[in-house]
């Protein structure tokens, strides 16, 4: 059953401006080594931040939690669909040069 569902859109030179202004602590505060080592070795880094900060977003939303940025994580299976580190929550990240949009599914938990 569901339980809650998000959805974020972020404007991916947002978050480029935000690392050119404050460097690697933005990078740090927001997202984990693992996503920042995977986003720097792809072609357009900064589409794939925004991809992983509008998730980040819409699990907040979807579990209705407080949950600080840098300890929910996006992952990539090896066929390019992300996933999460947080329980019972299904993702969806798009992006298109200039936006990237994320839903998250928070679904209850099986008994």
């Amino acid at each position: 059953m569901i339980k809650g569902v998000g959805i974020d859109i972020v404007k991916v030179d947002r978050i480029k401006k935000m690392k050119e202004n404050y460097g690697i602590k933005f990078l740090e505060r927001i997202y984990t080594k693992n996503e920042i080592r995977y986003a720097m070795k792809l072609s357009r880094p900064f589409e794939t931040l925004a991809g992983k900060f509008a998730a980040k977003e819409a699990i907040i939303k979807a579990t209705g939690k407080k949950i600080p940025f840098n300890e929910i994580e996006i992952l990539n299976r090896a066929d390019g669909a992300p996933f999460t580190n947080i329980a019972n929550v299904r993702i969806s990240v798009s992006h298109e040069k200039e936006y990237a949009t994320a839903i998250a599914i928070f679904e209850e938990e099986e008994k």
